[in-house]
């Protein structure tokens, strides 16, 4: 375990070796025998997919935690979903899952742990399966609450830029289908990283409870409006207001929408359905990077 928990280098870790066995097959069911095919698909027939479990599943408070591992298996088929690094980096998950029958690779901010930040471990970790998907032609899903990027001194000696960029090349060098889905915040630069538009990214959802935004809204109201809050008799109830304004002007999705940053804001209880159709959309899709010895990536 102390490979598996400290390191990264172990991905998974077994009791015996019938379970190490048992692993290592379910792992393979998710892949194709080789890159020139495409993921395995196995046979499946589209029903109403509705979830109304995901409308509820949402905190009303902000700042409360929920587990993203509930969302993944209220979208992807039953008992279907197959985590990878599990003890590493707990403030993201990877893991393969089958989506209407699809094999697909699954990337997620963990709100319960660091409330979902990235971080040098994080976006390693991230990087590292995005890339494993892209050489197998498995499609990816990333389902983002990102607040932002661990600050600290020890995040920059540690080397935050070159391993959140690590992640950034990553997604953008990737040509599988890529879809996004924004459950709730998706902050500043760790919101362009987490495959966003921006870096190419095929569809892009958004529930109603997204805050598409610079930074949070308190953070954001505090230096915006500085001049009227200190001017004010009672700040904290300005700062409040101005919270609300922020809020309803910029931190929402549908402006993100507006501008093309976000194709669709769906019903929670949509989100399956829209997903697996979504993946049906793109299942052809053929993309080729530019003709070249090979990147350079920010190793």
């Amino acid at each position: 375990m102390t490979h598996a928990t400290k390191s990264g280098v172990t991905h998974l870790t077994a009791a015996n070796d019938i379970d190490c066995l048992e692993k290592v097959k379910t792992l393979l069911s998710y892949l194709p025998q080789n890159c020139e095919e495409q993921a395995p698909k196995i046979d499946f027939t589209l029903g109403d997919e509705l979830r109304e479990d995901l409308a509820a599943l949402m905190p009303e408070n902000p700042q409360q935690p929920y587990d993203m591992r509930e969302v993944v298996s209220g979208i992807v088929d039953d008992d279907s979903f197959f985590e990878i690094h599990e003890h590493y980096a707990d403030n993201i998950i990877v893991g393969f899952a089958r989506l209407g029958g699809r094999s697909i690779g699954i990337v997620g901010n963990q709100p319960l742990s660091l409330a979902g930040v990235l971080d040098v471990e994080s976006s390693r970790k991230a990087a590292r399966f995005v890339r494993f998907c892209d050489c197998f032609n498995i499609p990816l899903l990333v389902l983002e609450d990102v607040p932002g990027f661990l600050p600290g001194t020890d995040q920059e000696w540690n080397g935050i830029i070159v391993n959140g960029a690590k992640l950034l090349y990553a997604f953008s060098e990737a040509t599988v289908p890529r879809i996004t889905l924004i459950t709730r915040k998706a902050y500043g630069g760790a919101y362009d990283v987490m495959n966003s538009k921006h870096i190419g990214a095929d569809l892009n959802y958004a529930w109603p409870t997204a805050e598409i935004a610079v930074m949070g809204a308190k953070g954001a109201s505090e230096i915006i409006f500085r001049r009227e809050i200190m001017a004010a008799e009672d700040k904290q109830a300005m700062l409040a207001a101005k919270e609300e304004e922020y809020k309803e002007k910029f931190a929402n999705p549908y402006l993100a929408a507006e501008r093309g940053f976000v194709d669709e804001v769906i019903n929670p209880r949509d989100t399956r359905r829209k997903l697996i159709k979504g993946f049906a959309m793109l299942e052809n899709k053929a993309k080729k990077l530019p003709k070249k010895k090979h990147g350079n990536i920010p190793l």
